[in-house]
């Protein structure tokens, strides 16, 4: 005994998810690339234009800043060299020069003829009194500069040249960038300074010129090492005269380093700026240049825009076309596989369709079969009971028992057969197992022999169930029967009933289990045991109906069966029938006691005429009258023309011809009312219509005893 396990069949619906293929690998990395890529190309060249943006701005500002760095270089050279040639023709002591006032103011105003911003020359002494000068009249030398940062560092430090501040002239009270040349004496003393006071114009319109050149670069500053501002354009409205002590560019410069590029926030507008600072020459000056960086990132930003308007329409194009490609290899997909699937459904419906054919064509077969059978146990019965009543004295001999033995083996198979066809006919009855059971247990523990025990166990308050009595214990002969060869060595057999909780919108069913200990079956026959002529038994051993027998009477009385089983742990066999809730009938085993003798009239219909020989013999031993028919049509013809009617009408179901059996009794029904019939038959087809027209009807083979049952029930009272 083996169970099956339902399984689905894979491949059965497609997969929510859709497997990838080299093709749908391919178009999603198309479609990434096609996001991707242009992404990336779009940030590289923004990247691109920025870097070249602040490349070229810090060339612009290290250029401008070099061009100032020079031009101031220029003119202070020009300041130098305007001092040493002053200096040619003052070496002369200070009152000589006091003196030639006059005429020496003359030549300086020549030495600066030609050289733009110089606003004045002149001549300080030691002292730092005037001597001589160009912006001075004659006879200043009240006028004294020695409070000036430039006379104190020169005289302090013997410097060649140092660069003041901007200040107001003495004379003339303008702002002017002084530039002071050493004078030396002829002992190597000190003799005081050659001053050239330059207009601080000279630098800011230099700047502008360059500003106008340069796009973009908005500020320019002369500074000294300090921080001090020399000059600055555009001019400072508040007139600061210093670098914030925290720039950054005075920061770099108190580092050591002559030049650089720097970005922060301005002090003097708080705007965002890039400066370039270079140092000019050897001099303790320094220029710088700057621009703000809103401007640098307004060109920026334009270019992006630009850049933007044109990747975005791009890559929603290759990224829609990727994408519609995509889902369209994917829809494609899909319809294959749902269309695979749906043919693997079809083959599957195919094949389950071929099988029930199959099985349809064998139930055919078996059941013609099994018919064919039944008509010769019914000619070796009829003619068995014959003998045994002609001659009472042989019929105790072995052989007659062993013919007897014959006819039951082969009226079991016959039903197997029949069941398995489904089409054995029931006779449904209302069964009680509390009582049932107990009364069938010799009979199945003669089938298990002595080597196995059985147990029942039926749970109280089980409902009754309504079966083919007869069905129902040929289906316990048959689990006791196997459950027998799966345990040579000995065992126990359990058989329990009990009521099954019903789910919704389900009937209560009765549950019996049939549960063996032996040693199980192979997984791999698991899905075959209830297959028709499957058997793991030696051919000598089983027909291969047994199981199936229990699956065709689950069936037909409207339930299942269930086999379940583990090697080594033994086997369960579930039978659930449908619960017949209401009084249960006394329903036992039939009897096999002998028929007794009666009298009366029979009409027998049958179109085997060996089978209708047989018959009426054995009715005619059992003290009957019979005349018998072959056919339907005869059977009316007879009842017709009969100087007596019968008392009883027995008929077979199956007959050719354009009447069968259940039209033969409705016919007579309807011309003789009075006249009770009986059908007779192997087959379950259409006996449900018999009964409910209310026609009895007995199974095939039927002995003497049910026949003279069923003529004794008819005739009672009449």
């Amino acid at each position: 005994m083996d169970v099956p396990h339902e399984s689905a069949e894979p491949g059965d619906a497609p997969p929510s998810t859709l497997p990838e293929t080299p093709l749908t690998r391919f178009l999603r990395a198309v479609l990434w690339g096609a996001a991707i890529l242009p992404l990336a190309g779009f940030i590289a060249a923004s990247w691109w234009a920025w870097r070249h943006a602040d490349d070229g701005v810090r060339d612009t500002l290290v250029r401008t800043s070099d061009v100032a760095a020079r031009h101031a270089l220029r003119v202070f050279e020009s300041s130098r060299l305007i001092g040493e040639k002053s200096l040619a023709f003052l070496g002369i002591p200070d009152d000589q020069v006091r003196a030639n006032e006059a005429a020496l103011r003359v030549r300086l105003q020549d030495t600066s003829i030609g050289i733009p911003g110089v606003r004045s020359i002149s001549v300080w002494d030691a002292q730092g009194h005037h001597l001589v000068g160009t912006g001075f009249p004659v006879g200043s030398g009240d006028v004294s500069i020695a409070d000036r940062n430039y006379f104190q560092q020169m005289k302090a430090t013997q410097a060649p040249l140092v660069i003041g501040d901007i200040v107001l002239g003495r004379a003339s009270g303008m702002p002017a960038l002084s530039i002071a040349v050493r004078r030396t004496m002829p002992d190597g003393s000190f003799g005081g300074a050659v001053v050239i006071a330059l207009q601080p114009a000279v630098f800011e319109e230099f700047y502008r010129s360059i500003s106008l050149e340069e796009a973009g670069v908005s500020t320019f500053n002369l500074f000294k090492a300090d921080g001090t501002l020399l000059t600055r354009w555009p001019v400072l409205p508040d007139g600061r005269a210093r670098l914030p002590d925290d720039s950054p560019v005075l920061a770099a410069v108190r580092r050591g380093e002559h030049s650089g590029v720097l970005s922060f926030r301005s002090a003097f507008d708080g705007m965002l700026r890039t400066v370039s600072f270079q140092q000019v020459h050897d001099l303790p000056v320094y220029v710088s240049s700057s621009l703000r960086n809103d401007a640098v990132l307004a060109d920026w930003k334009r270019f992006v825009m630009l850049l933007a308007a044109i990747t975005l329409p791009v890559t929603i194009g290759l990224v829609s076309v990727a994408w519609l490609a995509l889902r369209k290899t994917q829809l494609e997909q899909r319809m294959a596989i749902e269309f695979n699937a749906e043919a693997r459904k079809r083959a599957l419906a195919e094949k389950a369709l071929l099988q029930s054919q199959k099985l349809e064509a064998l139930a055919q077969l078996t059941g013609g079969v099994a018919h064919d059978f039944n008509n010769l146990l019914a000619i070796v019965n009829s003619n068995l009971h014959v003998v045994k009543k002609l001659r009472p004295d042989v019929a105790e001999m072995k052989q007659i028992g062993a013919i007897s033995r014959a006819v039951g083996s082969g009226a079991r198979l016959t039903r197997q057969l029949l069941s398995f066809s489904r089409r054995q006919a029931l006779k449904p009855e209302r069964v009680d197992l509390a009582t049932w059971l107990p009364a069938v247990a010799e009979l199945l523990k003669a089938t298990l022999g002595s080597s196995v025990a059985l147990s029942l166990e039926v749970a109280p308050e089980v409902p009754p169930i309504r079966v083919d009595v007869g069905e129902l214990e040929l289906a316990l002969i048959n689990l006791a029967s196997n459950a027998r060869d799966a345990m040579p060595g000995g065992g126990r057999l359990t058989i329990e009933a009990s009521r099954e909780p019903a789910g919704d919108g389900e009937p209560e069913r009765v549950l019996i289990r049939a549960t063996d200990t032996g040693s199980g079956i192979d997984p791999a026959l698991l899905g075959k045991v209830l297959e028709p002529f499957f058997t793991t038994k030696p051919a000598s051993k089983g027909s291969g109906l047994g199981l199936s027998q229990v699956q065709g009477f689950c069936v037909q009385a409207g339930g299942s069966v269930e086999v379940r089983s583990e090697p080594g742990q033994g086997t369960s066999i579930l039978m659930r029938l449908p619960a017949r809730p209401g009084v249960p009938s006394d329903t036992v085993p039939a009897s096999l006691a002998e028929p007794a003798a009666v009298s009366g009239r029979v009409l027998l219909v049958d179109d085997n005429a060996e089978v209708v020989d047989a018959t009426a013999e054995m009715l005619q031993a059992c003290g009957l009258q019979v005349h018998s028919v072959r056919s339907a049509g005869a059977a009316l013809d007879a009842l017709a023309g009969a100087s007596q009617m019968p008392d009883l009408v027995f008929s077979d179901v199956s007959m050719p011809g354009e009447m069968d059996g259940i039209q033969l009794a409705h016919e007579i029904r309807r011309r003789w009312p009075a006249l009770p019939v009986v059908l007779l038959t192997g087959y379950a087809a259409r006996v449900h219509d018999a009964t409910e027209a209310g026609f009895r009807v007995l199974g095939k083979p039927v002995g003497a005893q049910a026949l003279l049952d069923e003529f004794m029930r008819a005739t009672r009272g009449r």
